[in-house]
Parts: C-alpha cells; sequence; structure tokens
C-alpha cells in the first residue's frame, strides 16, 4: 500500500510541474493572451459578387449590358469585343451538350465583363429567368443557371361585368390570373354562361427575377360565387398530396372539364331532344353544345383517354371522339383540323390540344359541337355533375383545417369593390 502511495505522489508532482512551466511568469503575459476590444481583429469579409458568381468589388472590371440584334449569334457578339475566331469555336465546342449557343434571338439579353486585358466572359439570358455563363479568363468554362425567383403574395378582388378575363385585365392585373382561376374552378363552374354581377377574391403569388415582374405564380386561396352558389379552393401540399381542395378537403379536380375551351367561347345553341336545324330544316334531337368561335380556335380534351375516332365523317365534319374511361365518352365535331398527332388511338392528356374550331360538315358557321356520353348515352355537359378526384387523406385534414382557417381570414376580409392589386 505505501508503494502505491508513493507512486501517486510522484505523478502528482510530475503533473503540478508541468502546469507551472507553462504558467506565464509575469500577469503581463497573461493579459496578452485574453481577447479584448483592444487586440480583437475582425476578419475581413470574403469580396462582393453578382448574381452569376463573378467578383465586381475590389477589381478593375467593366460590365457592358446589351441585347441580342438581328441577324447577330455568338461569333459576331464576341469578334466586336476582340476574340478571336479560335477562342470562339473553343467555347462553342466546349458548349456542346450544356447549352445550344447557336439560339440566340434577337431582344435577348446578354452581358459582356471585361478588365484591362479585354473581355473574358459572358452572360447570356435565354429567358428572364434562365442563362448560361461562359468564362474564357483561364480556361474555357460553359455552365448554366437560374435567377433565383422571389414570390410575393398579393390579393384581389373584383365583379364580373362581360367576361372574367376582361374583368381582371381592366383592372390592370395579367390576364394569366383569369386563367388560372379559371383552371382551378373548371370543374365547378362553367365560365361561358357567367352573369353580370359574379365575383371572385383571389389570394396569389406575383413572381419577380432580378426585381423585375415575371407574371403569375400559384393562386393560394379563391373563392367565386357564381349563380348565387359560392365556391372555394384552397392550395394544400406536402410530401405526399398537392393540389386544390375545398373546405372539406375534396378534390377540387374532376375527371373531366367543364368545357373544351381555355377561353371564354359563347354557346350558340344548347343541347336539345328537339331543335330546329338551320340547314336540314326540321326538328330532330342535338345531343351536344354549341360553341361560337373563330376559326382556328384551340380545342382541348376535357380529359385524359385514348382517341377512338379521328377522321372526316360526313354531316359532322372532321370528328375526333375520346373515351375517357369505362363510362365517359366526349366528341367534337366540325373541326378545321386535328392537332399533331392526333389520330386512332393517340394517348391524350386533360388540356391537350386536339383540333381546332372550323365548319366542315353541315355548319352555318365557324363552331364546336361537343358533345358528352356517360355509359353511351348522350348528357348534357353543361348541368351533367362530374365525378371529382381522391380526396385529401384523413391523416391530413388536422393540418389541411388550418391552411382552411387561416385564408378564410384573409379572404373575408378582402374589398369586394375595391381595386384589384396592380402588380
Amino acid at each position: 500500500m505505501s508503494r502505491i502511495l508513493l507512486i501517486g505522489f510522484v505523478c502528482l508532482l510530475a503533473v503540478l510541474s508541468v502546469a507551472l512551466l507553462e504558467r506565464p511568469e509575469k500577469v503581463e503575459d497573461l493579459e496578452e493572451n485574453i481577447i479584448n476590444a483592444q487586440n480583437f481583429y475582425e476578419i475581413p469579409p470574403l469580396p462582393a459578387k453578382d448574381i452569376y458568381g463573378f467578383i465586381i468589388e475590389g477589381e478593375q472590371i467593366q460590365i457592358k449590358e446589351s441585347v441580342v440584334r438581328r441577324n447577330e449569334s455568338l461569333y459576331i457578339i464576341l469578334r466586336k469585343h476582340d476574340i478571336d475566331p479560335q477562342t470562339i469555336y473553343n467555347i462553342q465546342q466546349k458548349a456542346s451538350g450544356i447549352v445550344n449557343l447557336r439560339r440566340m434571338i434577337p431582344g435577348q439579353q446578354y452581358r459582356i465583363y471585361k478588365n484591362d486585358e479585354g473581355a473574358f466572359a459572358m452572360v447570356w439570358h435565354q429567358s428572364k429567368v434562365n442563362y448560361a455563363v461562359i468564362n474564357w479568363l483561364d480556361e474555357i468554362e460553359v455552365e448554366t443557371g437560374m435567377v433565383p425567383i422571389t414570390r410575393v403574395e398579393a390579393e384581389a378582388a373584383g365583379v364580373i361585368t362581360s367576361s372574367l378575363y376582361e374583368t381582371v385585365v381592366g383592372s390592370g392585373v395579367s390576364q394569366r390570373l383569369g386563367v388560372e382561376l379559371a383552371d382551378v374552378f373548371g370543374w365547378e363552374i362553367d365560365f361561358f354562361a357567367l352573369r353580370s354581377g359574379d365575383h371572385f377574391k383571389v389570394i396569389y403569388e406575383n413572381l419577380y427575377a432580378n426585381g423585375e415582374y415575371l407574371g403569375i405564380g400559384d393562386i393560394k386561396a379563391a373563392e367565386f360565387q357564381h349563380r348565387g352558389n359560392v365556391y372555394k379552393a384552397y392550395y394544400f401540399e406536402n410530401d405526399s398530396r398537392r393540389g386544390f381542395f375545398n373546405e372539406n378537403g375534396d378534390s377540387m379536380q374532376k375527371e373531366l372539364l367543364k368545357a373544351p375551351f381555355r377561353y371564354s367561347q359563347r354557346i350558340s345553341s344548347n343541347f336539345s331532344h328537339s331543335r330546329f336545324h338551320p340547314i336540314l330544316n326540321q326538328r330532330r334531337p342535338h345531343y351536344g353544345t354549341d360553341y361560337a368561335a373563330p376559326t382556328g380556335t384551340p380545342i382541348i380534351s376535357v380529359g385524359d383517354g385514348i382517341v377512338t375516332e379521328a377522321q372526316y365523317r360526313g354531316g359532322n365534319g372532321n370528328i375526333v371522339q375520346i373515351r375517357h374511361n369505362n363510362s365517359y365518352k366526349t366528341a367534337y365535331l366540325h373541326l378545321n383540323g386535328f392537332a399533331p398527332s392526333i389520330r386512332q388511338g393517340a394517348k391524350v392528356e386533360q388540356g391537350q390540344v386536339i383540333g381546332y374550331v372550323g365548319q366542315t360538315g353541315l355548319a352555318t358557321g365557324p363552331h364546336l359541337c361537343y358533345r358528352l356520353y356517360v355509359n353511351d348515352r348522350p348528357v348534357n355537359s353543361v348541368t351533367v355533375d362530374l365525378p371529382a378526384a381522391e380526396s385529401l387523406e384523413e391523416e391530413y385534414h388536422e393540418e389541411f383545417q388550418h391552411v382552411v382557417n387561416t385564408l378564410n381570414i384573409r379572404l373575408s376580409d378582402l374589398d369586394l369593390h375595391s381595386e384589384i392589386a396592380s402588380n
């Protein structure tokens, strides 16, 4: 035991000796090791860069901004800045498979970076968001990028006097908002039968890049009153589901759209079991809805499906028929022509252009006769109830209800008679 105590005492003396050796001999030495306001030095910040990754602060760099002019190409632009033909050729070779530098369009923006030795880089904007960076300072590098998009929420409200689009545009907002609203409520509301006094409220996003307005983004929530009925839609998204739902969590999307157009077209003749035919001069059933529209107006498929017919057929003129499922089938008559790839057996998606308004067959003017069949029986497409897509799963209802409650407060606060928010 005494031997163990002796060994422990020796170890303790060794530790104390090391501590004394490492201890500063003077108080001043100790103070020098303490960080204070006098001896604190701030780490200098990194040099500022622009959004394309070029250092622009503290460097002798000039930036020349311009737009692609008519008949200009990459070669012509770079030769203006004294870049030799071999370097331009090498740039084009390097860009192969990354970006097509031969597709420069008049009006596209670009900028040239110069230092004391001349131009060394170029940024070419294919659009307001997408761009390509070309750098040949040390070795040639070509890469693509996107300008960060800023989303700013906005609100709008309006009362229909003629059409949804005229109301929106007349208030100084992009007509795209009208298109988006029609897409949201396209399964519930017949936008070709709006009445004066129908009204809407909407919370949506405006998109900006580099402070420049890009257009309408996502709709967050919307309310539409049509013929005394109030429809509401809320955008919900998580890792499993995304889309528009009503207050009960039922999907706003239906298997079929209400009408085969993206923009409002006038109904010139309704579904009828006995209508006087203007050419045959006799009464006969009219199992469709006629939409008067200019020749060439795009016609869209109201739902996903398979084309079962695409041909000229007597009094029906050019006709397209689509089977959507075991129960639903649609037909589009008197077409001026078919869209590319529309033929028997072709798969189509909801909203895809399938043809164009015409006057073929027995028709007194350019129009579309649109027919809807349920279990091979014709029904009135304007009044029929369409089946909805899957509702929101119960496990998401609590999260969704929080979204609904928050957005309902904002919708109720919107002044229906105020000016629509400008961009």
